[in-house]
């Protein structure tokens, strides 16, 4: 028995699986170790088939040197896309961070094995919710989506090293101003927490301010996250949504 194969078919597979391998690569939840390489592999191949039939033949080169080159523009591709989620969705992380330097909590650092970094409660407790999330309000669809409709927006003879730059740096600045928007209203409680024990030790000097101070700020800010956890869940959607429109407008 002989199977015959064609062969812009399996490029087109090759290509896409390319692609979406480098994507899984960086974008989360997929860039943790907790999620096994079987999975991702079988994820990508999934991805992949869903794909292939949308690229045309008319985009590929069945030669050796331009086959090539376009497999390492795929790879590329996928990675700055990849990347443009993760700066967004990493804003929930940064958040949490800000909250544990400004609640005092960032002197509890522990290692985290996943991250292979060291991360203080609220920057890793932001960051799981932020996962959670994703899957709770159907986001990981979006993102998934917006991963197959990048075979339409850029096709695999449409890499751009400088589209795919700018593309990266300019969600910096978006990244810098969704982890102060998410952590803005805990800081400014904090900040109102540290002017009330400012005035107390004005107004009472023999009261010992340095011990009372760290446990209230500790106990202020367990309060203030807990009223502040139904807005993570918009923040994430919202941030996905950006990740998905800024990597699309390649």
């Amino acid at each position: 028995m002989q199977f015959q194969i064609d062969p812009y078919q399996f490029a087109a597979f090759a290509m896409a699986l390319v692609r979406a391998s480098a994507w899984l690569m960086v974008v989360p939840p997929f860039n943790t170790r907790s999620v096994p390489t079987s999975v991702k592999a079988g994820v990508a191949a999934a991805l992949a088939l869903s794909a292939a039939p949308h690229i045309s033949s008319t985009e590929m080169s069945l030669e050796t040197a331009p086959f090539v080159g376009a497999l390492i523009a795929q790879a590329l591709t996928g990675l700055a896309m990849g990347m443009v989620i993760a700066i967004l969705f990493s804003a929930i992380q940064a958040a949490g961070g800000l909250i544990d330097l400004v609640g005092g909590y960032s002197l509890a650092m522990m290692y985290d094995p996943l991250a292979d970094a060291q991360t203080a409660v609220f920057g890793r407790a932001y960051q799981l919710l932020g996962v959670t999330l994703l899957f709770v309000t159907n986001s990981h669809i979006i993102v998934v989506s917006g991963f197959l409709r990048s075979f339409e927006v850029v096709p695999v003879d449409g890499f751009s090293i400088p589209q795919m730059a700018s593309m990266v740096t300019d969600q910096l600045g978006t990244f810098f101003v969704a982890a102060l928007e998410i952590a803005g209203p805990v800081m400014a409680c904090l900040f109102l927490t540290e002017l009330a024990l400012g005035m107390l030790s004005r107004a009472a000097p023999q009261l010992n301010i340095f011990t009372l101070a760290f446990p209230v700020r500790a106990g202020a800010t367990l309060i203030v996250v807990a009223i502040a956890l139904p807005l993570l869940g918009p923040a994430v959607v919202n941030l996905v949504r950006e990740g998905v429109r800024a990597s699309l407008g390649a």
